[in-house]
């Protein structure tokens, strides 16, 4: 690396230059956090073996910073190590390193890693924050343990530190997962009651958990109320909503509304004949489908030539985290059967179910998607 202050642009640092008076001493801490920032956990990584050569001695911001970079980097290992080196080193870590260890931890599904970590705190004298209780919270609600996730949430007046959004999130999150409906609405109960102000993540696991509870008009509810609180719902408010009441006739006007607000941008293809369900749960892409072949599919039957007709589910490189592509795909393509429809994956490429349209009746079709009387 080139001699200099540091600049962190694309995959590059330049190094501190150790000559002149404090200057490596305050540029070395300043570039791992541009690396953390950037993304780039190998560097700062890089940087902080290079402070010794340069007779700079790490404080606690500069491993504060190369922990938050291997966070962000999905390195929980190498976090951990470096908080072990803070303690070699006699560094004394306070509750940004511990937070951010913690987060680590989460992010590389170690919660029982993470609650360690929490646990050690007060032996280390460190005050645990609401942002290290929020860390915890989420590593058990990603180990599906949401009654840790609930335990810790209730120990937080022990030790002084008020819930935020973020740390309520969470733990509806944390009992989404575990099938707790009730208890995920009483927990967004308890943030009115606290005034900690609900965003859409809160409502978004709230709607997800009563759909998973089977509780479709709490779902519906909810997704009402969101407006009223200034609340915008997003492509996920909707879609997980669509899974509580795809099997409905309720579930044609709220497929309806959402395509309406340009929920699905990608949803027409090259044309009418090809659809896309990219961004789309399970239920909203088997009501899409359905609207699909009985009002847009009769009109492209009716003409001189039958096209093809395509449906594009994706193969798993966009689909969010919380619906797989096999997951959609398996859904729609069992549709198609249960209907007795010609259809088969394609096998050029996997993420797109063909179906013969010559073999299709509109009559047939447009009884597929009619609204309740």
């Amino acid at each position: 690396m080139r001699k200099g202050r540091p600049v962190a642009a694309g995959t590059e640092v330049v190094e501190p230059d150790a000559r002149g008076e404090g200057g490596a001493e305050r540029d070395y801490p300043a570039a791992i956090s541009a690396c953390e920032k950037g993304g780039q956990w190998q560097m700062a990584l890089k940087l902080l073996s290079l402070m010794p050569g340069a007779r700079v001695v790490p404080n606690e911001i500069t491993y504060n910073a190369a922990i938050s970079a291997c966070e962000k980097g999905g390195q929980w290992q190498l976090a951990l190590k470096l908080l072990s080196l803070m303690h070699e080193a006699k560094v004394v870590p306070n509750e940004i390193t511990y937070s951010a260890a913690i987060s680590a931890c989460e992010k590389g599904g170690q919660w029982q890693m993470a609650l360690n970590l929490l646990s050690l705190m007060p032996e280390a004298k460190v005050v645990p924050n609401e942002i290290t209780y929020s860390a915890a919270i989420s590593a058990c609600e990603k180990g599906g343990q949401w009654q840790l996730a609930l335990k810790l949430l209730s120990s937080m007046p022990e030790t002084r530190v008020v819930p935020d959004q973020i740390t309520y999130n969470a733990a509806i999150s944390a009992c989404e997962k575990g099938g707790q409906w009730q208890l995920a609405l009483k927990l967004l109960s308890l943030m009115h009651e606290a005034k900690v102000v609900p965003n859409e993540i809160t409502y978004n696991a709230a709607i997800s958990a009563c759909e998973k509870g089977g509780q479709w008009q709490l779902a519906l509810n909810l997704l009402s109320l969101m407006p009223q609180l200034r609340i915008l719902p997003d492509v996920v408010s909707y879609n997980a909503a669509m899974d509580a009441v795809s099997g409905m006739g309720v579930g044609y006007a709220l497929f309806r509304k959402a395509f309406g607000l340009g929920m699905y941008p990608q949803f027409w293809s090259n044309s009418y004949s090809t659809i896309n369900l990219h961004d789309m749960s399970c239920g909203a892409a088997v009501l899409a489908v359905r609207w699909w072949l009985a009002e847009v599919v009769p009109h492209l039957l009716s003409g001189p030539t039958t096209p093809k007709l395509e449906v594009i589910t994706g193969w798993g490189k966009s689909r969010k985290e919380w619906r797989t592509t096999t997951d959609v795909q398996d859904a729609v393509f069992q549709l198609l059967q249960g209907y007795q429809f010609p259809s088969r994956i394609d096998q050029n490429n996997r993420g797109v179910i063909t179906i013969d349209g010559r073999q299709l009746k509109s009559s047939e079709l447009r009884r597929l998607f009619t609204p309740p009387s």
